[in-house]
């Protein structure tokens, strides 16, 4: 009987190491013990499938779950369907040394594989039975997959938050994209969005994954098959049911598409991820109920990103054939400040709860907007808020007009009036912003004055934030002050983003007033009238020059690793404010005609950095060809 035993086991472990050889998954070589004893050894994965974005498991299941089968002494036989597995920590075959490196990281932590601020080591290299390894494998290999993830956290997230940072650090590290196809596709369109903005780090990423460097020879393939991977997994009833993920991967895929060019495939993902914020209801604060915390600050945000994009189409020249969110009217119905998100860091914010951040213990209910007491801490979030409140105040004017009739009754005078108060309004509205995003800032500031997300240096703080791969991770390896450097290269990527938008804003109203200012003269052809006209417009050129130069001194005093993940929608900013000095009202010898010949051999270099587009981007043009037209002869 023993004799027998000892057979079956024989043949059950000689079938077990062919199926392992046959499937073992891409990047694993030849099978050795180590893979032998893995593919016996092999532990069955969870579904995540019932679970959404933002529920994180229970801490002490999971524990007790893996304690079990941790104490299991029975080989299991092979199964034949094809099921998930997870490797545990110590049966985790080496991963291959990573070649990229945040900008922020020192050389050597590459070689340890990806950021443990994107996922837990021990969890990174867990593939699915059968060999087909993970989904994102079509892509490019895992490590590349949490470099580029890291990076999106690190760079990205900042000015594109379409994730809860401990959820979606939680469900990469669990590999989640194995059993939820939503999840999959956020990874792939993120995959895209930080390849688009983040055109430098390519190289890196492309050395990381040989066999992927030989697929992508640019970001335009690397994105388009991004793009390709997530319309491919949308089914005949995939719009059926709809959620924040499937809004953030249009929203997403659209931005990157931009990035490299690909205007009018960006223009189709725009009309989808606004089709789905009509469904959501993205614009009304009644639709929010019955959301959990996570889920209603993931939809402020999301409203915000979509009034960006409504904010450019209405005053940004040659994007009115872009389909727009709102309708003649509904601007003024929007109530905007019970739209704002909250000023907390994601760390802050559970399904069911919202921690202070100040007193960590003291949990509550989403609260009212209106409730906030200001706080001396500055948050990711706050540069977040004061960027959406320049965009609301740079669009006061078309709000107040906008499918208005009385409008068209208004004197150039009163007009011109009420844009001047817009416009000294503007000018100061950001006098009160904290330090780290002042327009002056010194990029040199200490640590305190950085964003201030959780850190976990001592056991005080281990109850106000999640546990799953929390930034503490990262601050208790020996690099602990690369993180402190992340915070402070965030603050400095938004600080870019505000100022930047800030100026723009004003450049853009000054051309109304100097719009209106010309319709006076129209309305008066004397000569006493043109006369005025022009020393108008000589005296509004003091203004303008004074917005380019606070340009420059933005463009030069920040480090370009820190303007570069702002993408095409900086450099669209510089270029709508550089091309007014084309106007200059003063003769070419003159001093103010000289300055602003000086100020744009400046933009230029400046966009030749920032512009890094590849192809050549028609975004003001009709870029498309109606081929059912006769041509003309």
């Amino acid at each position: 009987m023993l004799r027998g035993r000892l057979r079956r086991s024989v043949v059950i472990a000689a079938d077990s190491a062919y199926h392992a050889a046959s499937w073992c998954p891409r990047g694993r070589g030849d099978l050795n013990e180590e893979s032998l004893t893995y593919w016996l050894g092999r532990k069955r994965l969870p579904s995540m499938s019932d679970r959404s974005e933002s529920e994180l498991p229970n801490e002490a299941e999971t524990h007790h779950v893996e304690t079990v089968e941790q104490q299991s002494q029975q080989v299991p036989e092979p199964a034949v369907s094809i099921e998930p597995v997870l490797v545990l920590s110590g049966q985790t075959p080496p991963s291959r040394p990573s070649r990229a490196r945040s900008p922020y990281g020192p050389p050597h932590s590459a070689l340890h594989g990806p950021s443990p601020r994107a996922a837990a080591p021990a969890q990174t290299e867990s593939p699915s039975v059968a060999g087909v390894g993970f989904p994102t494998d079509e892509l490019c290999s895992r490590a590349l997959i949490h470099i580029l993830m890291a990076d999106y956290l690190d760079l990205v997230y900042p000015l594109v938050p379409v994730v809860h940072r401990p959820s979606f650090r939680h469900d990469l590290a669990t590999n989640r994209d194995i059993t939820d196809p939503d999840f999959f596709a956020v990874l792939m369109s993120l995959a895209a969005l930080t390849v688009g903005l983040l055109p430098s780090r390519f190289r890196d990423y492309r050395a990381v994954d040989p066999e992927a460097a030989m697929r992508f020879e640019n970001r335009t393939a690397m994105i388009n098959c991004c793009a390709e991977i997530c319309t491919r997994q949308r089914t005949a009833n995939y719009w059926d049911h709809i959620n924040h993920r499937k809004w953030a991967v249009c929203y997403v895929l659209s931005v990157a598409c931009f990035q490299t060019g690909q205007v009018n495939r960006s223009r189709m993902f725009d009309v989808e991820y606004l089709q789905v914020s009509r469904l959501l209801g993205l614009h009304r604060i009644s639709e929010y109920e019955g959301l959990n915390c996570i889920e209603t600050q993931l939809r402020k945000k999301a409203f915000w990103m979509l009034f960006y994009g409504y904010a450019h189409t209405r005053v940004q020249a040659g994007r009115w054939e872009r389909l727009t969110y709102f309708g003649p009217g509904e601007l003024r119905e929007v109530n905007y400040d019970a739209l704002m998100p909250l000023d907390i860091d994601d760390e802050h914010i559970f399904r069911d709860r919202i921690l202070d951040p100040v007193s960590p213990m003291a949990s509550h209910g989403t609260p009212s907007a209106h409730a906030q007491e200001p706080r001396a801490m500055f948050t990711l979030t706050s540069g977040f808020i004061i960027h959406s409140r320049v965009f609301h105040k740079g669009l006061q004017e078309a709000i107040a007009t906008l499918g208005c009739e009385c409008e068209l009754r208004r004197t150039p005078a009163a007009r011109l009036a009420r844009m001047r108060d817009l416009l000294q309004e503007m000018r100061y509205m950001l006098d009160d912003v904290p330090g780290p995003m002042r327009q002056w800032a010194s990029n040199d500031r200490g640590t305190d004055a950085a964003p201030s997300t959780p850190r976990f240096d001592d056991e005080r703080a281990t109850a106000a934030a999640s546990s799953y791969g929390s930034p503490a991770d990262y601050s208790r390896v020996p690099e602990a002050g690369s993180y402190s450097q992340v915070l402070q290269g965030q603050a400095e990527i938004m600080r870019a983003n505000i100022h930047v938008t800030h100026l723009w804003l004003q450049s853009l109203l000054l051309e109304q007033v100097d719009g209106v200012t010309q319709e006076s003269a129209i309305a008066n052809p004397s000569t006493t009238g043109r006369e005025e006209v022009s020393t108008a417009l000589k005296a509004n050129w003091a203004e303008r020059e004074d917005i380019c130069r606070q340009m420059l001194h933005l463009l030069h005093s920040i480090p370009y690793v820190h303007l570069e993940p702002n993408g095409l929608y900086l450099a669209y900013k510089v270029r709508d404010v550089a091309v007014t000095l084309l106007n200059c009202p003063f003769e070419a010898h003159e001093r103010p005609a000289r300055r602003a010949v000086e100020y744009m051999r400046d933009f230029t270099r400046a966009l030749s950095r920032l512009d890094r587009s590849e192809i050549v981007n028609t975004n003001s043009l009709k870029s498309w060809i109606d081929i059912d037209r006769e041509p003309a002869i």
